[in-house]
């Protein structure tokens, strides 16, 4: 019985989002490698879980597709119906995208960034409205999908840490 207990926790806890630790350890990071190297390491992780859309290798930069998400944090599918690609999204749908860029820093160091650039449908109006990181709308959801993108970038990079 006490092996079942432990078995249902480890699953629990193994199945909520990255640690505040992980996070911030992610976020810090300092990585060695040429830019574009990191970059390359992001791209590959990305895709994973989100299709790519815009890709700058000079500006060291991409940002995830356009996704449609219920307000709750579900991805909305495209309807296919009729030959044409068209969401149903009612008000307080979001729009995401998450935006990774590499930086350049002192020392021949690099970091990783993920932003979301979020928009939310507005019932009964035609033009969605956009949702700075600090707007108080802003589904919490949205903040962990960044935090999870970081986490995973940071866990296949991390490789390129310079040890003391």
């Amino acid at each position: 019985m006490r092996a079942i207990v432990t078995l249902v926790l480890a699953a629990a806890v193994s199945s909520c989002g990255p640690s505040s630790m992980q996070v911030k350890d992610a976020k810090a990071a300092e990585y060695t490698a040429p830019p574009k190297q990191i970059l390359d390491v992001a791209l590959q992780v990305a895709q994973g879980t989100y299709k790519i859309g815009m890709i700058d290798p000079d500006g060291l930069k991409f940002a995830t597709a356009p996704q449609w998400y219920s307000k709750e944090g579900g991805r909305i599918s495209p309807n296919n119906e009729g030959g044409g690609d068209f969401v149903n999204a009612g008000g307080g749908d979001v729009n995401l995208s998450l935006i990774v860029q590499v930086h350049l820093m002192p020392l021949d160091r690099v970091v990783v960034s993920v932003t979301p650039k979020t928009f939310e449908l507005v019932a009964g109006s035609p033009q969605p409205r956009e949702l700075t990181i600090d707007d108080p709308s802003l589904p919490p959801w949205v903040h962990g999908r960044v935090d999870s993108l970081a986490v995973e970038i940071h866990k296949y990079a991390k490789v390129y840490i310079q040890k003391p």
